[in-house]
């Protein structure tokens, strides 16, 4: 272990700064001597990214450790020391010990889509876990004797990747995915796991049995339901990462595709449109009746887009009940196409509704990517003349897919057991219709929406805490559904990159205060804020709740973590 430097307050400033000189030089010393170690370690320096390092990589014009530096958030940008592009436990357990005997600073990333780019962090020793992919499901049978399917995953998983796998699998299988193919395994399954399957399986964390895991100490240990760490598996459902340790691999319990499922989306208030109109608070009311009734169990899952609408100023309350905000509702359905007609006729009518084609258990793909954020492709869709012949006036448009990296900032609510009150409904909208949203905001390919992913459903009405003895950290079992606030914008890369502008620049500011005035302003009957949604600005106990003195704890007990290197922003301690 080398030097840690304690620097005297009464000492002479050049003193303290010839200090501080010398603490950066011995940080890039240990950092040459750390990667020398790797290589001893028989790390193979091609998978040991640093910016001396300039391998090759596949995207056009950056270097395999320039790709690597790149996250899901691009309005932010790391430049880690070094970048260890891990494949197995072993090689996550030598690059955690040996980083942190040169007391390096450490980052993990899976996915990378961590909302703070939290996964990442400038002169830090990144722990990429891309290349954990380790796979199999075994059966077994359980405490009451029916048959089970165990997924061991590892966590370099991706959506997108491990959906067909789990789909292809003899019965066909899947877990409670998320809606972004493109998000990783890891953070979604700690964070909570809100997802389509929501409604009527639960949260993805309610599903994890058991886990591999590399504690601060760089021990790995195996947690599960039934062994002497299952506290620290309670933690990881939902309580957040990387607190308690690393996670390399997943025990998911996986269920049985049904025979036929269909996705749609109903869509009210379309920008130019005179048809399918309806006020927004009636939408709002309607959508969140339909979520909490009983009766409603084919209804898979679903959320619910509203789009900010541009204002002088903030309106009354009793002028939002005349307004018409552009929305879309996205849903899962479990059975018929004529059923499903018949379920919108009667609980959302006056919406035009669309069905993507049926998925039955033989053939179910990427019907994630398709509860999409908001793009500039949508809109040129619906006004090509407008941009004509200015292609980059904001960017370029997001990827069809929707699921491309992109500028943003992002925060949350959630709606408690009880639903938005009528006030609550009017308040919400109040905040989505709003001066800092400009006229022009959307032909620059900058949007302001909120997101309603609904909880409720048959899954915790029937179970209000779970099917699971040993329970979950995630804290908002009982909650109706999460309100996420969202802002993108368009940027290229290469800007990025070149350090260019582009006009979309000139509104940003104004989008990313709108964000933080939504995150302020007071709805009846919400609270809390949802880990997987981050917002660095918010307390870390607010994510957690009820269970947050517990988690540190937990964290005190098995993190074995004594300078604390397996910390961010955001947590625990």
């Amino acid at each position: 272990m080398t030097d840690i430097y304690h620097f005297d307050e009464t000492q002479d400033p050049h003193e303290q700064y010839l200090q501080i000189q010398a603490l950066m030089a011995q940080y890039a010393n240990n950092t040459q001597r750390f990667i020398a170690e790797l290589l001893q370690l028989e790390i193979p320096i091609t998978r040991i990214l640093s910016p001396e390092h300039a391998q090759a990589s596949e995207t056009p014009g950056l270097t395999a450790y320039q790709a690597q530096t790149l996250i899901f958030n691009t309005r932010l940008r790391y430049n880690p020391a070094v970048i260890v592009m891990c494949t197995s436990t072993e090689d996550v357990q030598k690059v955690y010990r040996t980083a942190t005997a040169y007391n390096l600073l450490v980052r993990v990333r899976s996915g990378g889509h961590d909302h703070e780019g939290e996964c990442s962090g400038t002169d830090a020793v990144l722990i990429d876990l891309s290349g954990l992919k380790q796979y199999d499901v075994k059966k077994q049978l359980s405490d009451c004797g029916k048959t089970e399917y165990i997924a061991h995953i590892g966590s370099g998983y991706r959506f997108y990747q491990l959906v067909p796998k789990l789909a292809s699998h003899q019965p066909e299988l899947t877990i409670p995915h998320g809606t972004c193919a493109t998000v990783g395994l890891a953070g979604y399954i700690q964070g909570g796991g809100w997802g389509p399957w929501t409604r009527i399986k639960g949260m993805c964390c309610e599903y994890l049995v058991g886990a591999t895991v590399v504690l601060g100490n760089g021990d790995v240990i195996t947690a599960t339901e039934h062994n002497e760490h299952k506290a620290l598996l309670w933690a990881l459902r939902g309580g957040g990462a990387p607190s308690y340790g690393i996670v390399t691999e997943f025990q998911v319990k996986a269920f049985e595709l049904p025979n036929e499922i269909h996705r749609f989306e109903i869509e009210w208030n379309q920008p130019g449109q005179t048809t399918y109109r309806e006020k927004s608070v009636t939408v709002l009311s309607n959508w969140q009746s339909t979520i909490a009734d009983t009766s409603t169990a084919q209804l898979v899952g679903t959320n619910l887009k509203i789009n900010g609408l541009p204002s002088d100023q903030v309106p009354t309350l009793e002028a939002v009940t005349r307004l018409e905000h552009h929305s879309i509702m996205y849903g899962y359905w479990q059975g018929s196409e004529s059923s499903l007609t018949q379920f919108v006729a009667r609980y959302l009518p006056n919406g035009k509704l669309t069905v993507h084609g049926k998925e039955d258990k033989k053939n179910y793909s990427m019907l994630i990517g398709n509860w999409d954020r908001n793009s500039l492709h949508q809109v040129m869709q619906r006004k090509p003349k407008m941009l004509l012949g200015t292609p980059l006036l904001g960017g370029q448009p997001f990827k069809p897919d929707y699921d491309a990296p992109a500028p943003h900032k992002i925060t949350s609510k959630l709606v408690n057991k009880n639903g938005l009150c009528d006030q609550g409904k009017l308040q919400l909208l109040q905040t989505l219709t709003s001066p800092l949203i400009g006229k022009c905001d959307e032909d620059l390919g900058l949007f302001c929406y909120v997101t309603l992913g609904a909880i409720t459903g048959p899954y915790y009405q029937e179970n209000p805490n779970g099917d699971s003895e040993l329970g979950v950290a995630f804290p908002y079992q009982d909650c109706q559904y999460t309100i996420q606030y969202q802002t993108w914008w368009n940027e290229l890369v290469t800007f990025k990159q070149e350090g260019q502008n582009n006009l979309v620049y000139q509104y940003t500011n104004r989008a990313m205060d709108w964000i933080e005035v939504c995150r302020d302003t007071p709805i009846n009957n919400t609270y809390g804020a949802f880990i997987s949604f981050k917002d660095a600005s918010i307390p870390t106990q607010t994510y957690f709740q009820q269970n947050y003195q517990k988690l540190v704890e937990i964290k005190l007990e098995y993190s074995k973590d004594k300078y604390n290197h397996l910390r961010t922003r955001k947590t625990i301690i």
